[in-house]
């Protein structure tokens, strides 16, 4: 059986493709999730885009460790707390959705 073929991913900045997970960056951009070269993120974030530009990367170690800790958050609202504070829960699912979307759209298409 053969591979699907894989969807390719353009850095925001310079355009050219990424082809390794090692070597994306994803972040968001206003309320965007783009995709960046490592390196070319790092300039984006020294120019006048950095106002609009998140500082974080969604797809590091701490947007991984973010996704996660939103997980607990999430759990302990819906679970633990009675009352209108569980309203406080869905604060919670917008950096786990960032995340989710960043891995399905481009890093699961690039070799690792």
């Amino acid at each position: 059986m053969s591979k699907m073929p894989r969807k390719k991913v353009y850095c925001e900045k310079c355009t050219d493709e990424i082809k390794y997970r090692d070597d994306l960056t994803t972040a968001r951009l206003f309320v965007e999730v783009v995709p960046y070269h490592n390196d070319c993120y790092a300039k984006d974030l020294k120019s006048a885009k950095t106002f609009f530009l998140d500082n974080q990367p969604i797809n590091g170690t701490s947007g991984n460790f973010l996704g996660i800790i939103s997980v607990f958050f999430i759990l302990f609202f819906l679970l633990i707390v009675d009352g209108l504070e569980q309203i406080v829960a869905f604060a919670f699912v917008i950096p786990l959705l960032y995340r989710v979307y960043s891995y399905v759209v481009y890093e699961r298409h690039l070799e690792k």
